[in-house]
């Protein structure tokens, strides 16, 4: 049985007193369980003197696990920076294929296909650890009958990847309950079955603001056994209240923490993995320090209710 979400945040908090500096979650596979740093070094919008950059402080500060994707066009930076700041069995690597643009599920079957392919030649690493639908398949709106097969066809390429090695475990972002029904639903014919693999990862974005559950998506993957991992975990440019905003500076100060770590540690508390992103050795060491610590009770129901950003 796949352990609930408050089963995992207390696991994260034994974890936390053991004195870890970076935690590691659960990933359930088919060939048994991969673990996986619960904070990851994102590199989406850096180019390749970001990347260089970034990957060797991230490393130094503690970060054991990196974030990239196709469409961020990083690839290449990504796998040099790794190169040149450690060892790759040092790091946990996770990339993403693109949502379909195509019209047929053969086409996107294939399609799929070479973009994990072109991912490994791209980083020049036989394997990744974690291999992610991006988004499901576009255009939208989302088309029930159609869009499910494309979907499925997309999902047959992961499962393909990862039989053959290529990723240690599989998974999915910007998903809703209706794409993980696709998924667990067949086609016509026997050569559109239900999925063999239930995706590990649903990476969404999720903060402070959105309260405990949006859209009842947490709470559906807990059910079923899928980590949730938070994208933009300090909101997106429009808005610095969750790094410096009245609500998480004044528990962060109450903690001796800024308001940056506050936001990412909620999320962390809550049991789930996070994604976040700095060019700076300062910024990267304050984001890892997240698990020496702890928010109290009072303090995670008050950042639960928030509802801004």
């Amino acid at each position: 049985m796949a352990p609930t979400a408050p089963i995992r945040a207390a696991l994260f908090g034994l974890v936390a007193l053991a004195g870890a500096l970076d935690p590691v979650m659960r990933l359930e596979t088919p060939k048994g369980p991969v673990f996986m740093p619960q904070v990851a070094l994102g590199t989406w919008e850096y180019g390749a003197d970001d990347v260089a950059r970034a990957i060797p402080l991230g490393v130094a500060a503690g970060f054991t696990h990196i974030d990239t994707a196709n469409n961020y066009r990083n690839q290449r930076a990504v796998g040099d920076a790794i190169r040149a700041s450690t060892l790759r069995e040092k790091v946990f690597l996770t990339t993403k294929v693109p949502g379909c643009t195509l019209t047929t599920p053969t086409e996107c079957e294939a399609a799929t296909a070479r973009d994990a392919d072109d991912n490994l030649a791209q980083l020049g690493f036989r394997n990744v650890d974690l291999l992610l639908l991006h988004f499901p398949p576009r255009p939208f709106p989302w088309r029930p009958r159609e869009d499910c097969a494309r979907l499925r066809a997309q999902w047959r390429a992961l499962e393909a990847a990862y039989d053959a090695g290529k990723a240690r475990a599989i998974g999915v972002s910007n998903f809703c309950p209706s794409c993980f029904e696709c998924l667990a639903s067949a086609g016509e014919g026997e050569r559109d079955p239900p999925a063999r693999i239930v995706p590990a990862v649903n990476q969404v974005q999720f903060h402070v603001g959105m309260g405990v559950d949006p859209g009842g998506i947490a709470s559906y993957c807990a059910q079923r056994g899928i980590l949730l991992q938070a994208y933009s975990p300090l909101g997106d440019a429009r808005s610095r209240d969750l790094i410096d905003g009245a609500l998480v500076r004044a528990i962060g100060e109450a903690n001796g923490r800024t308001g940056v770590q506050t936001s990412l540690r909620y999320v962390a508390q809550l049991g789930y993995a996070l994604v976040t992103k700095s060019a700076s050795k300062a910024h990267l060491e304050e984001d890892i320090d997240l698990f020496l610590w702890a928010l109290t009770p009072s303090q995670m129901r008050a950042l639960g209710e928030a509802r801004s950003p």
